[in-house]
């Protein structure tokens, strides 16, 4: 039995594949965005856009007369962002085809 793949699933494949490289570019371009680096001016370090995942810092505790340092990562706060970008990706693509399609016409 030689039966063909129907032509609409084969195509779903490189849509797919495009929707996840695109989610992962705006992933990427919002994580570098938001990349706050202000170690030399108050000494914490912040990435994650709209939630921030990931922040590091130092500093002088007057209190104890000694410098603290901390470094937290939020997992879910990571996990949160991904469908940010996912609709972030949706958006963009709705309005660059809506765009594009008016320059058709």
């Amino acid at each position: 039995m030689n039966t063909m793949i129907p032509s609409n699933r084969t195509l779903m494949v490189p849509t797919i594949l495009k929707g996840v490289a695109g989610t992962i570019c705006i992933f990427a371009i919002l994580t570098v965005i938001s990349y706050q680096n202000d170690q030399p001016v108050d000494g914490k370090l912040t990435i994650g856009f709209p939630w921030e995942f990931y922040s590091s810092g130092t500093g002088y505790n007057v209190e104890s007369d000694e410098y603290a340092s901390f470094e937290n990562f939020e997992p879910p706060k990571l996990i949160g962002n991904v469908p940010f970008a996912v609709v972030m990706y949706i958006l963009l693509r709705l309005l660059l085809r809506a765009r594009f399609a008016k320059k058709r016409s």
